[in-house]
């Protein structure tokens, strides 16, 4: 060991066992009473076992009761319909009030013609219009008067024969339908009827103050060896 280490290690020996020695109290720290809080302990009370508490059960909800509806006396089938017919009776007075009153809508459609071709005992009485509004007698005089003209009987006999025909004219007075209504029994007759409207056509135009574009005309064709 040198000797410098040597005296070092003396005097800190010689320095702290001088300190040791001189103030051997200082070191320990006073301690002030007036710093510490007392506490004292106490044992806590015994604790007392408690009686279990009984719960009541549950309350079941009560019917609330309605009073029923009063009955209502319903009417008597009987005397409903006894009012109905009640009131259907005025409605009988107003349907025979009606009837008792024609109107115009309950005339036949078809109109006799009256013109100097379709007088008692000529060839063409009886004719008839379905149409009630052609009111032209001087329209029927022109074509009645053609198709006598190109009638010619097929058939010699003592006895009248007669056969209906019915035929269709347009506004231009072309014919577009001809057929035998009623039968006179004899076919040859049947067709001669019908072959002298057709040769008739067309016939004069229908007046322009006609609003309608076509008529009929039943027209029975008599044959009369007197």
């Amino acid at each position: 060991m040198s000797k410098g280490l040597l005296y070092s290690f003396i005097l800190h020996v010689i320095f702290f066992g001088g300190a040791l020695i001189t103030s051997p109290f200082d070191l320990r720290k006073k301690i002030d009473l007036g710093d510490v809080i007392k506490v004292t302990i106490k044992s806590m009370p015994e604790l007392k076992a408690t009686e279990p508490v009984s719960i009541s059960p549950p309350t079941t909800p009560q019917a609330i009761m309605v009073d029923e509806p009063p009955d209502i006396p319903l009417s008597d089938p009987l005397t409903v319909k006894e009012k109905k017919k009640l009131k259907e009776k005025p409605k009988a007075k107003e349907e025979k009030k009606a009837e008792a009153q024609p109107s115009k809508a309950a005339e036949p459609p078809e109109k006799e013609i009256e013109s100097k071709t379709t007088q008692s005992g000529s060839m063409f009485a009886g004719a008839t219009v379905d149409n009630r509004a052609f009111d032209y007698p001087y329209w029927f005089d022109l074509a009645f008067s053609k198709i006598h003209s190109n009638f010619r009987s097929p058939i010699s006999s003592d006895a009248t024969i007669t056969a209906v025909i019915y035929f269709e004219v347009i506004q231009s007075g072309r014919v577009v339908l001809v057929r035998v209504e009623e039968s006179s029994g004899i076919e040859r007759f049947d067709e001669a009827c019908m072959l002298a409207i057709n040769r008739s056509a067309p016939f004069p135009p229908l007046p322009r103050s006609f609003g309608e574009e076509i008529i009929g005309i039943t027209l029975p064709m008599a044959y009369d060896p007197y």
